[in-house]
C-alpha cells in the first residue's frame, strides 16, 4: 500500500483571484517585512477586502525561523481564532505558518508532538483550512507535508524537520505573480533547491512512480526556464513555468523523500549560515556522483538516472548506462554555469581552517537529519567527511 498526498493546487496568472471562492472570511496571514516591503502583502489584502474578507496580519517571520518565533506566532493566531490561514511568502515563511496552523487547530500540542506517528494530526482542519501562497519557486513548501524549525542546541541553531500528512496545505495557489520580483542570484539559488528536490526524490529510498513523473517533469522545466529568467527576470512564462516546476518537484520530494544532499545542506546552513538553496545546489553533483558510484549490486540508482538522462534527451536510448547516468552530474554542471552558480563549497568564501574546525559538528548535524536515512547508499562518518572535503574542494567523487 502506498499514499500521495497533495494540497488542492490552483495555478498560473491571476489564480490568486481564487481566494474568493475559498469559504471562511476570517483570515489570519503570516509574511514577513521583505514580502510587505515589496507590495506584495497589499496585493494579497486588496483581494481580500474586494471579497469581502477581514485579516490580522503577523509579519515577524526571519529566515530560517525559529521555534520562539513560531510560538509568539501561534498566541497570536489562537486569539485572532481564524476561519482561513494564509501564508504569503518563501519557505520560511509557509513552514511558520503551517507549525502555527497546527498549534492552532490543537493548541494542547507542542512541536515536539508535531511527528509521522502523531494519528491525532490527521484530523486537523476542523478550525481552519491553510493557503499557501509562495512568492518564490524553490522550496516547494507550499505542496509539502514537513516544516523546518530551528532551535538552539550547543550553541548551534539545528534545523529540525516536523513533518506529518496532515501538514499539507489545503490550498497552494501558485500564482507567478509573486516571483516576478527576484533578483538574479535568489532565482538560481532557488532554482537549484527545486532541481535538488526533484533529483534526490527520483533515488530515495521511497521513491516511487508518481514522485518520479513529476520528479522528471519538473526537471525538464528547470533546465529549460532557469536560464531564461536568471537572464530576464520579467520573463512572464518563464516565470510561470518555473514555479510550477518548483511545486512538482515539492509534490515529488514530499512523497518520495529526500537524501544526503539535503542532510548536508541542512548542516552546512546551520553552521555556515549559507542560503538553503545555494547549500543543497553546490553539493547536488557530488552526493550524485556519490550515490552513482555505489558498489552495492542491488542498488539501482545507475538505472534510474540512465532512465532519466534518456527521457529527458540528454543520452540515446541505445547510450550505455553508467555513461548515460553520468551525464546527469554533467548537465547539473552545466546549468551551474549558465546561472553563475558556485561549483564548491570553497566559493562561499569559507576557509579550510573554518572547515576543518567544525567539520565534526557538519557531521553530527547530518546524522540527526531525518532525510539521510532515505539515501540509497548508507552513510558513515568517513564518508560525509570526503564528501564534504570534495565538495569544498571541488575535486571529483572517487569513492
Amino acid at each position: 500500500m502506498w499514499y500521495f498526498y497533495s494540497p488542492s493546487i490552483i495555478y498560473g496568472e491571476d489564480s490568486i483571484d481564487f481566494l474568493e471562492n475559498i469559504t471562511g472570511e476570517k483570515c489570519f496571514i503570516v509574511t514577513d517585512k521583505i514580502i510587505e516591503k515589496l507590495g506584495y502583502l497589499k496585493i494579497l489584502t486588496d483581494k481580500l477586502e474586494k471579497f469581502g474578507k477581514i485579516y490580522e496580519i503577523f509579519k515577524e517571520v526571519i529566515p530560517d525561523p525559529r521555534e520562539e518565533g513560531v510560538l509568539i506566532a501561534r498566541e497570536q493566531c489562537i486569539s485572532y481564532a481564524p476561519d482561513l490561514i494564509i501564508a504569503l511568502g518563501g519557505g520560511s515563511v509557509i513552514d511558520t505558518a503551517k507549525t502555527v496552523w497546527v498549534l492552532y487547530e490543537f493548541p494542547d500540542l507542542t512541536l515536539d508532538d508535531v511527528h509521522s506517528f502523531n494519528n491525532k494530526l490527521y484530523d486537523i482542519g476542523k478550525r481552519s483550512k491553510f493557503i499557501a501562497i509562495p512568492t518564490t519557486s524553490g522550496t516547494g513548501s507550499e505542496t509539502t507535508n514537513a516544516a523546518i524549525i530551528s532551535r538552539l542546541e550547543n550553541d548551534i541553531w539545528k534545523k529540525f524537520i516536523y513533518t506529518h500528512k496532515g501538514l499539507t496545505p489545503t490550498y497552494a495557489i501558485v500564482d507567478p505573480l509573486f516571483p516576478l520580483g527576484m533578483p538574479p542570484k535568489l532565482t538560481a539559488d532557488t532554482g537549484f533547491d527545486a532541481l535538488s528536490h526533484a533529483i534526490e526524490a527520483m533515488v530515495s529510498n521511497w521513491r516511487n512512480e508518481f514522485s518520479y513523473a513529476i520528479g522528471l517533469k519538473s526537471i525538464e522545466l528547470v533546465f529549460k526556464y532557469l536560464p531564461l529568467v536568471y537572464k530576464d527576470g520579467e520573463n512572464k512564462e518563464a516565470r510561470d513555468f518555473l514555479h510550477q516546476a518548483a511545486t512538482m518537484a515539492g509534490l515529488a520530494f514530499s512523497n518520495s523523500q529526500l537524501h544526503i544532499g539535503h542532510g548536508m545542506g541542512h548542516s552546512w546552513g546551520a553552521i555556515f549560515n549559507t542560503a538553503h538553496g545555494r547549500a543543497v545546489g553546490i553539493v547536488l553533483p557530488y552526493v550524485t556522483q556519490f550515490l552513482l558510484n555505489n558498489p552495492d549490486e542491488g542498488d539501482n540508482t545507475v538505472e534510474i538516472y540512465a532512465k532519466m538522462a534518456k527521457q529527458l534527451g540528454w543520452a540515446k536510448w541505445d547510450e550505455d548506462e553508467k555513461k548515460a547516468a553520468f551525464l546527469v552530474i554533467e548537465k547539473i554542471k552545466e546549468l551551474q554555469k549558465k546561472v553563475d552558480f558556485p561549483t564548491k563549497l570553497k566559493d562561499l568564501g569559507i576557509s579550510r581552517e573554518d572547515l576543518e574546525k567544525n567539520l565534526d559538528s557538519l557531521i553530527s548535524c547530518c546524522f540527526e537529519d531525518a532525510t539521510v536515512v532515505m539515501s540509497p547508499r548508507s552513510m558513515t562518518d568517513e564518508y560525509f567527511r570526503k564528501l564534504f572535503d570534495y565538495a569544498f574542494e571541488g575535486k571529483e567523487v572517487d569513492f
